[in-house]
Parts: C-alpha cells; sequence; structure tokens
C-alpha cells in the first residue's frame, strides 16, 4: 500500500483513543487505522509520548478517588504506581505495533529543535510544548498534523486534520 500523507500525530489524538473518548475517540481511531495499514507515515516526537504516558497515569490514580489538586494527584500515583504503569505499558506496546511495521517514526528533539522552537513560539504565539511539536515539523519537513488543539490553528505551514 503506498504512503499518501506524512502526519505528526499530537498526544491528544493517542489519548482520545486509548481513553475511548465519546465524542472524538472512533475518529482517531480510524485515522491510527490508516497508520496501521500504511496509507499514513506517522511522526510523534518522545513529548508526545511523555504527555499521553502522564494523562494515562492521571486518568488511573483519578479513579482512586483521590481530589485532583497536583499533590493530591502525585500521591494517588505514586500510592497506586504499578497500576497508573499498566496503561502506559499498553500504550508502548502499541507505539511498538506501529513502530514494527515501519509506519510510525518517532523524532529526535536536540539543541537545534529547540531553537526552532523559539522561533515557533514567536511567530505563532505557542507555548514551549506546542512549540517544539510545530518545530519537529518544520525541521523535518511535516506538513499535516492530526489534533484537536486549536492553537495549531495559527501555524500557516501546517494543514491540521481534526477528529
Amino acid at each position: 500500500m503506498k504512503i499518501t500523507r506524512q502526519v505528526f500525530i499530537d498526544a491528544n489524538i493517542f489519548t482520545y483513543l486509548l481513553t475511548g473518548h465519546p465524542t472524538y475517540g472512533r475518529s482517531c481511531q480510524k485515522l491510527l487505522e490508516k497508520v496501521e495499514q500504511g496509507t499514513i507515515e506517522a511522526f510523534i516526537s518522545p513529548l508526545v509520548i511523555d504527555e499521553v504516558s502522564y494523562v494515562l497515569m492521571v486518568q488511573t490514580a483519578r479513579r482512586t478517588g483521590s481530589p485532583n489538586d497536583a499533590r493530591s494527584m502525585k500521591k494517588a500515583m505514586l500510592h497506586a504506581w504499578q497500576d497508573c504503569l499498566v496503561p502506559v505499558r499498553e500504550f508502548h506496546g502499541y507505539l511498538d505495533v506501529l513502530i514494527s511495521k515501519g509506519h510510525l517514526k518517532v523524532l529526535s528533539l536536540d539543541y537545534s529543535i529547540s531553537k526552532i522552537a523559539l522561533e515557533c513560539a514567536s511567530e505563532y504565539r505557542l507555548l514551549p510544548r506546542d512549540a517544539l511539536h510545530t518545530a519537529c515539523c518544520k525541521a523535518f519537513g511535516i506538513k499535516e498534523m492530526a489534533t484537536n488543539d486549536a492553537d495549531f490553528e495559527r501555524v500557516g505551514f501546517l494543514n491540521l486534520w481534526k477528529p
């Protein structure tokens, strides 16, 4: 099957799928199935893995019924640490499948990307993490991003796919 698109996948696409989001989960699943089939070549950075992992851990900790403030959430995660890591391991397993099929690449971040990110933050009024995602796209020539984050609408060179 011929790859027709190269797409940077933002963290919210994975979290919608993995958490069974009632509104966006199914459309994100369909997009990621295209990655599995090889019609989309997908890209992420280690920051996407970090974001998704953190959301999965927080959601697991929330099931303990602890308050949502940061300190209580951290305590809840530490108390249920191994349980919190279960969905993270499942997420990594899913990434392993996509990577082994050759349809997902994890882009490296280095200082040169952070310099581009600073330019992107200034030009497009992006917070640091979003600026780093944008810088990855710019540095690697990726013109499309799958995201539900409206901040990326300010990035002129990106075409957005939204769930």
